[in-house]
């Protein structure tokens, strides 16, 4: 990010004239036009005068409701500012960090700006120093993906006033992003127990920007990092009175030390793009067999899963019949034995309006208007009396997941808008289930008993819904 295109950027979306901004900059016209176009910069003695004055300029200038919202182009890590004070210190940590970057290129690296490292000391300054470091790298020009491999503990209370703040705005050129997450899952059971963190929906949420894996580990690697793979390290420490440390490090030679150490990591990869648990299950069957072998507690259905879903359903979709008829096994043993079943109101209403019924590794199945009332009729076979003790209708809005519980194995699935691309997280914990009832318990959740009523008001409903929409 340079210095001039900065400028010039908040200069239009400030919406100010060029000449006013140099007038309050004590700048000539010409001058101001000379650095927008790269042609100088300010005296490295002026820096700070010359950053502040700016900051303090467009922090008037922009600085509202959801403002950070105007600045997302240029900052696709960024945090809602609380305060005109947090935008004006964001803006000018921006444009500093811009014109170092400028002043070695101008000295043809001789400050070696790009091979030392620099260190950030408290919340407020590591949380803006994250968001300019990491959007700086994410807005360049670069052929390669981005790849990122990371185990800081976002659910740290120390880091509590940090990461949570945290808003990845979609970015194309996070598209083809990938971040490799180490974790120890005693590590992430501890943290939540003690601090009631909740990191289901940050999951949910991360795969909308990025291409999220998990690796397991057994031993903990002795520092918290996040590492863009050729670019950056950022390492964090708790080291007076836990106060957070973040440290840059850019050096070429430091980086691929460090890269070569984490392959050499001792590793369990615990997440499956569909084609990847596709192409597994074609190279042995059994392994989702011995998966639904064990007992089901409970499924979480926060989108329109199929589970209703017969064999003529799947006639026309491809894929192995082993793997079709080891999914059919997996909905019925869901739908006829003791799992407790938790249905989103949402993901029903979903099926209604877009007709797509999702089944893991196959996509989504597509119902006409006509099937879509059929399909919901079958479950009229497994309402009764007692059907509160299987059944469990939620309400209010929940991370676009199904979540799996079977003993010592949540499983979290996911699949994105176009219902084409799958990911499947397999935990060997209770956590996900444990963080859920909570939220039930603390009505974060609401759930409704079931009953033959409610489930007839809801397909009316449904049935009134597709009349309206014309369907």
């Amino acid at each position: 990010m340079k210095t001039g295109k900065l400028l010039e950027e908040l200069i239009n979306i400030a919406q100010t004239p060029k000449t006013d901004f140099a007038i309050y900059m004590n700048m000539t016209p010409s001058g101001l036009s000379k650095i927008l176009k790269g042609g100088r910069l300010p005296l490295l003695k002026e820096k700070i005068e010359f950053c502040g004055k700016a900051a303090t300029y467009f922090a008037d200038a922009l600085y509202g409701h959801s403002c950070y919202l105007k600045l997302i182009h240029l900052f696709p890590v960024i945090y809602d500012f609380n305060s005109r004070y947090e935008l004006e210190n964001f803006l000018f940590y921006a444009l500093e960090y811009a014109f170092d970057e400028d002043f070695d290129e101008e000295n043809n690296g001789n400050l070696s700006l790009y091979n030392r490292k620099s260190s950030f000391i408290g919340n407020k300054t590591i949380l803006t120093m994250f968001c300019v470091i990491v959007s700086n790298y994410i807005i360049s020009d670069h052929d390669m993906p981005l790849e990122f491999y990371s185990n800081i503990p976002f659910f740290e209370q120390a880091y509590s006033d940090i990461f949570p703040r945290v808003k990845i705005i979609n970015s194309l050129k996070l598209e083809r992003a990938i971040f490799n997450y180490f974790l120890n899952v005693s590590n992430i059971e501890e943290s939540t127990s003690d601090y009631g963190i909740v990191p289901f929906s940050s999951i949910v949420k991360a795969q909308e920007y990025v291409d999220l894996n998990f690796w397991e580990i057994t031993k903990d690697i002795n520092c918290s990092f996040l590492l863009l793979k050729g670019k950056f390290l950022l390492l964090f420490s708790l080291p007076l009175e836990r106060v957070p440390l973040m440290t840059l490090i850019s050096d070429k030679s430091y980086l691929n030390i460090f890269s070569d150490a984490l392959v050499k990591k001792e590793t369990k990869k615990i997440s499956y793009s569909g084609g990847e648990a596709a192409a597994a299950l074609e190279m042995d069957p059994s392994i989702l067999s011995r998966l639904t072998d064990k007992h089901v507690d409970a499924v979480y259905n926060f989108i329109p899963i199929g589970y209703l879903i017969g064999e003529k359903d799947l006639e026309a979709v491809g894929g192995l019949e082993v793997s079709k008829r080891v999914i059919l096994k997996f909905f019925h043993r869901v739908m006829n034995e003791e799992t407790t079943f938790f249905m989103a109101v949402n993901a029903m209403f979903e099926f209604a309006t877009i007709g797509k019924a999702i089944v893991p590794l196959f996509g989504a199945i597509d119902f006409s208007p006509k099937e879509r009332i059929q399909y919901l009729q079958r479950f009229n076979t497994l309402i009764s009396d007692r059907s509160y003790e299987k059944v469990r209708a939620l309400n209010g809005e929940q991370p676009k997941a199904a979540v799996v519980c079977l003993q010592g194995l949540n499983v979290i699935y996911m699949i994105d808008q176009d219902y084409k691309n799958e990911k499947i997280h397999f935990f060997k914990t209770d956590i996900f289930q444990n963080i859920i009832e909570k939220q039930i318990a603390k009505y974060a959740i609401k759930v409704m008993e079931f009953s033959p009523e409610l489930w007839q008001a809801y397909f009316n409903e449904v049935t009134k819904k597709l009349e309206r929409i014309g369907l």
